[in-house]
């Protein structure tokens, strides 16, 4: 008998990291390892930019030429075609969409609804973009694109019913969503101990791209000059790489930050692991509604490091206000160096909520749980 047959479309995918990347390889992990499903994904070429098929950790991936791009969206006039071909080589029995990078999934469930394949989305966040331009293109997206897309969707997948709830564009489609939250490997996400701790450094971690703006950086570095004042030995420690780096060491420089900010490139595994730990806390200050979790927020709790985060998107799910870290309003760099302040300088509060960080991730946060849901829904719409 033939194994079950997923297929995901995906703007991008592993080795390209970021949460929608690790969200949807983790996943797949268990949807083979637990219940031996045959799963095979289909992206944008993203770096190289021709096609290829390869494999990623024993899953076939699909790699495929993009012409051009807006934003960090990969766009190919010529994907109906490809795709379609791949779909009927493939033969999935469903087939699972990613958003927000919107155009390759929409088409998938295009090709899906015409075949008459059973298509689920998986919708991480609201499309917002860093400029006029952009957010005027994400509007009209919805309007001719995207409202089409979630009309396909046999289910629409969200990682929590908060976001869902505020959320404009998929609210109405009620009837038709599920919850599948991001987990966390709490076997590697966890507490190292006799590591130093450097209870005065503040960590970010994320894309330092242009199109990720929306990250925060900019009032953090706001926040730590006020903090400065009071606290001359904090630090803030930047883990992550992108096409804005140069533009945020210049800005670091002209506010005479050199001394207290550090960049340390892509970090991964161990050494991520190891950076949580050293962190007295972790920040991520996203001001808009393409933050639709916040990845870094649960990992560093599982760590036992509390987090401050705002109150934007889907972080004030991930992050329980004054048990587990603490939420502060969007954009305001004052409340935000408050709130660091309130954590460096109270050991036994930094303890308190690292030591429930971990035990709530623990409880909430499970991969396989997640996992076991994803096979519900697919099962659930299997024709």
């Amino acid at each position: 008998m033939a194994k079950f047959k997923l297929m995901i479309v995906c703007a991008y995918f592993s080795p390209r990291v970021g949460g929608m990347e690790t969200y949807v390889l983790s996943i797949i992990k268990l949807l083979i390892k637990k219940y031996d499903m045959d799963v095979v994904v289909v992206c944008s070429n993203w770096d190289d930019n021709y096609y290829k098929e390869e494999y990623v950790e024993n899953i076939k991936v699909y790699r495929i030429q993009y012409l051009f791009k807006i934003s960090s969206t990969p766009i190919n006039i010529f994907w109906t075609d490809k795709l379609s071909k791949i779909i009927d080589k493939e033969m999935p029995d469903v087939i699972n969409g990613h958003l927000p990078v919107p155009y390759i999934a929409d088409i998938a469930s295009r090709i899906a609804d015409k075949k008459n394949i059973p298509f689920i989305l998986t919708y991480h966040n609201d499309l917002t973009g860093y400029n006029f331009l952009i957010r005027t293109l994400a509007k009209c997206y919805y309007k001719f694109i995207g409202n089409k897309t979630f009309d396909i969707s046999r289910k629409i997948i969200v990682t929590s019913q908060y976001y869902a709830s505020s959320s404009s564009y998929i609210k109405k489609y009620a009837d038709k969503l599920e919850i599948v939250s991001p987990g966390v490997d709490t076997e590697k996400y966890k507490i190292v101990e006799n590591i130093f701790k450097d209870k005065h450094s503040i960590l970010f971690v994320g894309q330092i791209n242009k199109e990720n703006q929306h990250k925060g950086l900019d009032y953090l570095l706001d926040a730590i000059k006020i903090v400065n004042y009071s606290l001359p030995t904090v630090k803030l420690i930047i883990a992550g790489e992108g096409n804005y780096v140069e533009h945020y060491k210049m800005l670091i420089e002209s506010m005479g930050l050199g001394n207290h900010v550090k960049f340390m490139g892509l970090i991964q595994n161990k050494e991520l692991v190891d950076c949580y730990n050293r962190s007295g806390v972790l920040v991520l200050p996203s001001y808009n509604r393409a933050e639709g979790f916040g990845m870094v927020l649960t990992e560093a709790q599982a760590c036992g490091v509390p987090v401050i985060g705002t109150m934007i998107g889907g972080i004030p799910f991930a992050v329980k206000n004054g048990e587990t870290g603490i939420l502060v309003p969007p954009k305001d760099s004052k409340c935000l160096a408050k709130a660091i302040l309130k954590l460096l300088t109270n050991e036994n509060l930094l303890k308190e909520m690292g030591q429930n960080g971990r035990k709530r991730v623990i409880e909430e946060f499970s991969w396989e749980k997640s996992a076991d849901k994803m096979f519900k829904i697919i099962s659930d719409v299997r024709v």
